[in-house]
């Protein structure tokens, strides 16, 4: 499998992702702070993107 496919593939898993929780999370609450934990939340998406295509491109290494 392409590598490129398989970033793309990741990348909307991750967009999904971050899309439904923004919507999850979208209830306010007077104590919690919802607009630092979406701060917080989009660089854990943002991070885990590199992460995943290194994890993707060493199966791919080790499978061909």
């Amino acid at each position: 499998m392409n590598f490129l496919l398989i970033f793309i593939i990741v990348a909307i898993i991750v967009g999904i992702a971050l899309v439904v929780t923004l919507l999850i999370t979208k209830d306010s609450d007077s104590i919690y702070s919802g607009n630092k934990s979406i701060s917080d939340q989009l660089w854990i998406y943002i991070a885990s993107i590199p992460v995943l295509a290194i994890i993707a491109l060493i199966y791919w290494i080790i499978k061909n």
